[in-house]
């Protein structure tokens, strides 16, 4: 579901509500008795937990809600999510995609006050960003995995992949695995590597393709595709392991460049600042 101004086509799994920055912003500011900050698009990240509660009007029927980053994609997601992970209130946690059940009083949790945690009202009235819809910020999620254990489920099934500054090739973060590559077939996403001369595969219910904004999509066939460092394009035809061994291949010399240009672009932002 998707509240934009872009222009976002709607299909069978994708409903699209056409409005502007300034139109949402008056829903949420509705429906709050004080007066909240919320002055720029960014500013809705600290948001995102309340939106079951600032929007409970567009999710009336659905068992549960939830909020998701764009720069994602998605694997089979019911294998990963299956009724029993489903009857928890809390699930995954991450600001790249994080599930609640939708009842009054999982909608709400966010207000809870509780000592050592943030408080809502505050956040909704700094404009600072406070990252109040992440883990290690004292936020909504470290107050369900550290108040409320019981009903999360928090596990690490996705791969939150390494920026450019960090390493060109495509790595892991949260997972370990280097240099690797994504492959896309049918409804499933895998992440593999070659170690010790064979290709070793893992199940992933997302990759979250954080800062990448220079990768192209040049695929024509969605039903078998291939994400790599630079673009994402059709599985290969041909030479299969030679293709896949020469696309995930470390790149020492661009994530060098890569790092310096980040670094200078960071030095010359801090002495304009100054």
């Amino acid at each position: 579901m998707f509240f934009t101004d872009a222009p976002v086509k709607p299909a069978e799994n994708i409903i699209v509500h056409q409005m502007s920055f300034m139109d949402f912003s008056r829903i949420v500011r509705k429906t709050f008795p004080f007066t909240i900050v919320l002055d720029r698009p960014y500013k809705l990240c600290d948001y995102k937990q309340a939106y079951g509660y600032i929007l409970q009007d567009y999710i009336k029927g659905y068992d549960f809600w939830g909020f998701g980053d764009l720069d994602m994609i998605y694997g089979d997601i019911r294998y990963f999510l299956s009724d029993d992970v489903l009857s928890h209130k809390f699930i995954l946690g991450w600001g790249h995609l994080t599930l609640l059940h939708n009842d009054e009083a999982t909608n709400k949790y966010f207000m809870e006050r509780i000592e050592g945690y943030q408080y809502y009202e505050d956040v909704f009235t700094q404009h600072e960003i406070t990252f109040f819809d992440e883990f290690g910020h004292k936020g909504c999620s470290d107050k369900w995995h550290d108040c409320r254990p019981e009903d999360c489920w928090l596990e690490e099934i996705f791969d939150n992949v390494s920026r450019p500054k960090e390493a060109y090739h495509l790595c892991s973060l949260n997972r370990g695995w280097q240099q690797v590559l994504f492959e896309h077939v049918g409804n499933k996403l895998f992440m593999m590597r070659r170690i010790k001369g064979k290709w070793e595969r893992i199940e992933s219910l997302y990759a979250h393709f954080q800062h990448r904004p220079f990768m192209v999509d040049s695929v024509s066939n969605y039903g078998h595709f291939l994400v790599t460092p630079r673009k994402i394009r059709d599985y290969p035809k041909h030479c299969v392991s030679l293709c896949l061994r020469f696309l995930c291949r470390k790149r020492v010399l661009m994530t060098r460049y890569y790092w310096w240009r980040d670094y200078i672009i960071w030095r010359s932002h801090l002495s304009y600042q100054r």
